[in-house]
């Protein structure tokens, strides 16, 4: 298997991403691109499946797929795989060879992930064998890594294989800029459907230089995720400041069953029923933009302002998980909403970006039941407010947790700062999502999302 593209020595891949208004002709063309991915996916994923089942049957060595063999082998059958079953007509010269390799690439990365789940090579949640996709059941995308693929000097417009030039929602200064300055090469190109929107994510090589550093070098803080609060940021003896929880999905849920409700009445596959669909995408995707714009505004002043910020290492995906507790399931949908494992993903890599250091508590850390004044220990449950058994002190519990974790770097607790090299800077953000205002935490305040303290 080949190896992760590595960026030259002081460059860092990120992405840029951008909606797109594709012209009617441009976006039946993209919607092929979108099933053609799906075909190629499941033939790649067929031969394996063939070959595996071959071996179990007669115990005769296989060889172990690979994408190029199973590319090889597309080409090869290209001809016949996508041939009209009425007319013998080949379809596959009207979309991008890309399309087709993408989907073969995908199907051969998801077989090698199970693989190394079986072997416990990688960590998180097992990875079940890979499944056939489906139309309305996978997400709409496709990837081109060769051919055309350029800004152009409008700043208006991007041009991709066999699409041509598409206009943009957005203007594209910002990177269009960079690679005229050649301090960022394009490496490809995704698009995918979010909601109702085409957005192209375009994955460049870029020279992001160390900035001066951050406003407060000497500043120690925790931050605490949560659900009634979305964080807590707090020194070693002080809450500094908290973010507001946008509570993006739960405050349309009235509007979510409304339209599902409608939804259900309608035949499906009719025109009001992709109607009432496309309304149903576009309420989920209006919903993560808010969410992702909060964070992304909150992570980027943090990591521009404090030397060191210590989080918990909290495993989201286990928290959801909850099936025979009560109330459980709005629970579970609560902390789908607050997304407690983006603010740490995010600092991740915009920490080097700033040259601010970030430290990742022990997941068993117990940062919310230990008492920060005598550091006793005892189980609180879902209490919002405790007093401690053995100093009679009481506290919040996020305020109470964020101390607790500003403390941990102190303390030369077991907690490695996350590394400065290009490979933890390969995480991509929305061009239009980040916020780059200066100044502290306490200088933005939307929609009240952060506020200090009292």
């Amino acid at each position: 298997m080949p190896s992760k593209y590595q960026p030259p020595e002081g460059r860092v891949v990120q992405g840029f991403s951008f909606a797109l208004d594709p012209t009617d002709e441009q976006m039946v063309l993209i919607n092929r691109f979108f099933g053609a991915r799906r075909f190629a996916f499941n033939w790649a994923l067929s031969q394996i499946k063939d070959s595996i089942e071959h071996h179990r049957a007669t115990c005769e060595s296989t060889t172990a797929p690979s994408f190029y063999s199973l590319r090889k082998q597309w080409n090869t059958e290209k001809n016949t795989v996508c041939a009209n079953d009425e007319t013998g007509e080949v379809w596959w010269t009207d979309i991008s060879k890309e399309v087709f390799a993408d989907g073969v690439r995908g199907a051969n990365d998801a077989y090698w992930r199970w693989q190394k789940s079986r072997k416990g090579m990688i960590a998180g949640q097992p990875v079940g064998f890979p499944r056939f996709k489906k139309r309305g059941r996978d997400r709409d995308r496709f990837s081109f890594t060769t051919g055309a693929m350029r800004l152009e000097s409008d700043r208006r417009h991007l041009t991709l294989p066999v699409l041509g030039t598409i206009r943009t929602h957005e203007n594209t200064r910002r990177l269009e800029r960079l690679i005229v300055l050649d301090r960022a090469k394009v490496l490809g190109v995704t698009v995918s459907r979010h909601g109702d929107r085409i957005i192209a994510a375009v994955r460049v090589s870029i020279v992001r230089p160390q900035q001066a550093g951050v406003s407060q070098p000497d500043s120690v803080v925790g931050v605490d995720v949560g659900v009634r609060r979305l964080a807590t940021v707090a020194t070693v003896d002080t809450v500094i400041a908290e973010l507001a929880n946008p509570r993006a999905l739960e405050g349309r849920l009235k509007e979510l069953r409304l339209l599902q409700r409608q939804r259900s009445r309608r035949t499906r596959g009719s025109r009001q029923y992709l109607v009432a669909t496309q309304k149903i995408a576009r309420l989920y995707a209006d919903a993560a933009l808010i969410r992702q714009h909060t964070f992304h505004v909150f992570t980027t002043n943090l990591a521009k302002t404090h030397g060191v910020i210590v989080v918990e290492g909290l495993d989201a995906s286990a928290m959801l998980k909850q099936k025979s507790l009560p109330g459980a399931r709005s629970r579970r949908r609560g902390l789908s909403d607050a997304a407690l494992g983006e603010i740490r993903r995010q600092l991740r890599y915009k920490c080097p970006w700033y040259g601010s250091t970030l430290i990742e508590a022990d997941r068993f850390f117990p940062s919310s039941k230990t008492c920060h004044d005598c550091g006793h220990v005892q189980d609180i449950g879902w209490s919002e407010q405790w007093n401690c058994e053995e100093c009679s002190s009481s506290h919040q519990r996020d305020d109470n947790a964020a101390i607790n974790l500003a403390r941990w770097a102190s303390l030369g607790s077991v907690g490695a700062p996350v590394k400065r090299g290009a490979e933890h800077q390969t995480e991509s953000h929305s061009a239009a999502g980040e916020d780059t205002r200066k100044g502290g935490l306490e200088s933005f305040r939307p929609n009240n999302s952060v506020r200090r303290a009292t």
